[in-house]
């Protein structure tokens, strides 16, 4: 985002940047994203006039270590866009109940019961209309659903301890 925001008054400028920084990005191990990384700091060095713009692209060696420790996860998401979107609701629930009260048991049970309700809602129409098959985060993580209501799924998810049938 500083990088876009040193170039936002150069879009041609902007737009190379941003394809080498996604080139990058998308490198398939952790040798090609250094030779990547290599590639780009040669061309900083020789095709980038803006003093500021250059420092942020070369001071990307110094996070390679951090960056290259997402390839020992190879299933894992490089970006946390996920998790954040639902730490950010759990944050403005949070907030809304002004936060935790009494014991810390009694926080542990409030998060725990806003993740259960979470993994069960059905989706917004939008999702629905878009991919009919999905309705729940339940049904997506488990690939079935007990019922088609979301409240029976529920019900029966948590009776059952989180164990299907004949299974211990």
């Amino acid at each position: 985002m500083s990088i876009r925001k040193c170039c936002r008054r150069l879009p041609t400028l902007l737009q190379e940047v941003t394809s080498r920084l996604w080139h990058l990005y998308k490198a398939p191990n952790k040798r090609q994203f250094s030779q990547r990384l290599r590639r780009i700091r040669t061309w900083a060095n020789k095709h980038v006039e803006l003093e500021t713009l250059r420092q942020k692209l070369l001071n990307l060696k110094g996070k390679s270590i951090k960056f290259q420790a997402a390839y020992d996860f190879p299933d894992a998401y490089r970006t946390s866009n996920n998790l954040d979107r639902l730490m950010n609701y759990q944050d403005r629930v949070l907030y809304s109940m002004q936060y935790f009260h009494r014991s810390k048991e009694a926080a542990r049970l409030q998060l725990r019961a806003m993740a259960l309700l979470w993994n069960f809602h059905p989706y917004a129409s939008r999702t629905k209309f878009n991919h009919p098959a999905r309705s729940s985060p339940f049904q997506d993580l488990n690939g079935f659903q007990y019922h088609d209501s979301w409240l029976h799924n529920l019900l029966i998810a948590s009776s059952m301890n989180g164990r299907r049938p004949g299974k211990r």
